[in-house]
């Protein structure tokens, strides 16, 4: 979908603002032949985007960057298109990763975003509208006829505890990293919170929005 609605074509230079392990990126590189230029503020996440983009042979295509998508060592106008995929949610103001985003990229080209949004509080058409951009199209992925996407994420208490248990044996023994347990009883309760948002319909972990920078 990111490649329909940016019109991806070989040779385009494509901005991934919050890559993460590059996913998204490799598959871009490899089945359209675009220049896919990721940005992650995470070393660690770096060296795995680069020991993917190896074994894959993508290196030629594939570059990353550690960086801060709020202050990217790009030059204006400089890509024919950029995507986030579940990443601005992580910025303390959408605005000023959008702006970023608008400064990078080139004139009449396309950015589209995949995100975790509130869905009864969250305009997203006003915020990229206030740093210049047009919008082309704006859609929540997750309503009918998608199934709920958070009937994944429901566990029973007794297949916690079953999990938990075996975790803190892992950690006692030495076999699963410190910290481990915190993690497991985290990952729990934002799950948690993540289903009863979407039975609640306040939130959406699937809201697309298209925008094109002006001529």
């Amino acid at each position: 979908m990111v490649v329909d609605l940016l019109n991806v074509k070989p040779g385009d230079k494509i901005l991934d603002a919050g890559c993460g392990v590059g996913g998204p990126m490799r598959a871009i590189a490899a089945h359209w032949g675009a220049n896919v230029v990721g940005i992650t503020i995470n070393e660690y996440q770096v060296n795995r985007d680069r020991l993917h983009n190896k074994k894959a042979g993508l290196d030629s295509l594939c570059e990353v960057v550690c960086g801060n998508f709020l202050e990217m060592p790009f030059e204006d106008n400089s890509f024919d298109g950029v995507y986030s995929i579940e990443a601005t949610c992580h910025a303390p103001k959408l605005e000023d990763v959008y702006s970023e985003i608008y400064r990078v990229l080139k004139p009449g080209a396309l950015y589209v975003s995949y995100e975790w949004v509130p869905t009864e509080f969250f305009d997203a058409t006003e915020i990229v509208k206030k740093v210049g951009f047009q919008v082309v199209k704006e859609k929540d992925l997750a309503k009918p006829p998608a199934n709920p996407w958070w009937s994944r994420l429901k566990m029973g208490r007794i297949a916690y505890w079953r999990n938990h248990i075996l975790v803190i044996i892992l950690s006692f023994l030495g076999i699963a990293p410190k910290g481990t347990v915190d993690v497991h009883e985290m990952l729990f309760v934002t799950s948690d919170y993540l289903t009863r948002g979407g039975e609640t319909k306040i939130f959406t972990p699937m809201h697309m929005i298209l925008c094109r920078k002006p001529e």
